[in-house]
């Protein structure tokens, strides 16, 4: 893609994946870290405005990890003792905090991009709270996204979203988080 124009932009308008969740959410989730495997449910509610919870379980209901995310907190409930390290920790706050575009300010300046061989598609470049850049890529004309990339080198991160599933890469941590969406 290339950078076609910058534009300002409110962040509803990127359309946040997560962002019209009204009722809980639930999702068959997976977490690949190298040859290790774990599998759940993990539930996610809107507490409020900007502010969300997640919940992951056993299917035998032992939890996981229990956080709370918003702008300007993150707030682990509770994490069991494999996964309460601090780069863990800072992974999956940072993946949360993209998933739900907690990391842009409400209106900002963006680098609108457009792919010639491709122009169905469009992106924005958006200058996350850590200075990094998050790319935002979804087909004109609709309100769902399709990818989010950020950051660089080992921290890279790639969330694809399909009808219903979410797929959270970290390719050279060779760590995967897979959530599909349970029907209710």
């Amino acid at each position: 893609m290339r950078p076609a124009a910058s534009v300002k932009i409110h962040r509803g308008n990127l359309m946040p994946a997560f962002d019209h969740l009204d009722s809980a959410k639930y999702y068959s989730a997976q977490i690949d870290f190298k040859e290790n495997s774990m599998s759940g449910i993990l539930a996610l509610t809107k507490e409020s405005e900007g502010r969300f919870r997640m919940v992951m379980m056993t299917t035998f209901g032992v939890s996981l990890f229990d956080f709370s995310i918003s702008r300007d907190s993150f707030i682990v409930n509770s994490c069991m003792e494999q996964m309460n390290k601090k780069m863990v920790l800072n992974i999956l706050e940072k993946d949360f905090r993209s998933l739900f575009m907690l990391n842009v300010p409400e209106t900002f300046s963006a680098v609108y991009y457009a792919n010639p061989q491709k122009p169905n598609w469009i992106g924005y470049g958006v200058k996350a709270d850590d200075g990094e850049c998050d790319y935002v890529i979804y087909p004109k004309g609709t309100n769902f996204v399709r990818n989010i990339q950020n950051g660089c080198c080992i921290k890279r991160m790639n969330a694809v979203f399909d009808e219903q599933v979410v797929t959270i890469h970290h390719p050279k941590l060779k760590l995967k988080l897979i959530l599909t969406e349970l029907q209710q």
